[in-house]
């Protein structure tokens, strides 16, 4: 019950920044932060490592795991480490196939030509139609997941990191908010659904 109601707040918060808050958001963004010239020059094409990250975290994950299986460890940290391999990947195709499918137009493209479409559904391989929802929210927010539920110690720490990249692509007009929100949701949504997967099997087997 609570999982639908989370949804549906989800839900509503992401229509209502659609409709109502991602647009002046963008252009307050664009006519103040982004007329500051060396802000400007900053972001204007920051490179997106996501693939990378994504590679070589899972690749350390799943080496980190089976050298604790190899030592015999039975700890939290050894499954921490396999369903991080796992999420991880899974997290970057459910980002891709999302943004695939929506096909929203950027927030630099549409603040710079207005008229452009909000959606090209189904778009492949078409530039600038993927804004949503926010890919590194979807993969990062599975890190930080699996970090709350393993290592509840920092936990703050944490928070503040998904608070901080949340701001950041947003202020530097790389996603709306609704994509954020969108993103953040999807993120916890893959995690807890991996996690359930990945670590049932380990317990049936």
């Amino acid at each position: 019950m609570r999982g639908i109601s989370l949804m549906l707040l989800v839900l509503a918060l992401s229509l209502l920044a659609i409709f109502y808050i991602d647009a002046p958001t963008a252009l307050w963004i664009n006519a103040n932060l982004l007329s500051y010239a060396p802000f400007r020059a900053y972001t204007h094409n920051l490179p997106s490592h996501l693939f990378w990250v994504v590679l070589i975290g899972s690749t350390f994950s799943f080496s980190f795991y089976f050298y604790l299986r190899w030592l015999g460890d039975h700890s939290p940290r050894r499954d921490f480490f396999l369903l991080l391999g796992i999420v991880l990947p899974v997290a970057f195709v459910v980002k891709h196939l999302l943004k695939l499918g929506f096909g929203r137009v950027s927030v630099r493209l549409w603040v710079s030509n207005p008229d452009a479409h909000q959606m090209q559904w189904f778009q492949i391989g078409k530039r600038w139609y993927d804004a949503f929802p926010s890919g590194h929210m979807v993969v990062f927010m599975t890190v930080f997941m699996a970090l709350w539920q393993f290592y509840p110690r920092w936990r703050n720490v944490y928070f503040m990191g998904a608070l901080l990249l949340a701001f950041a692509l947003v202020a530097t007009n790389y996603h709306y908010v609704s994509d954020v929100i969108a993103g953040t949701y999807i993120g916890m949504l893959v995690y807890w659904v991996t996690r359930w997967a990945v670590l049932r099997e380990r317990k049936c087997g």
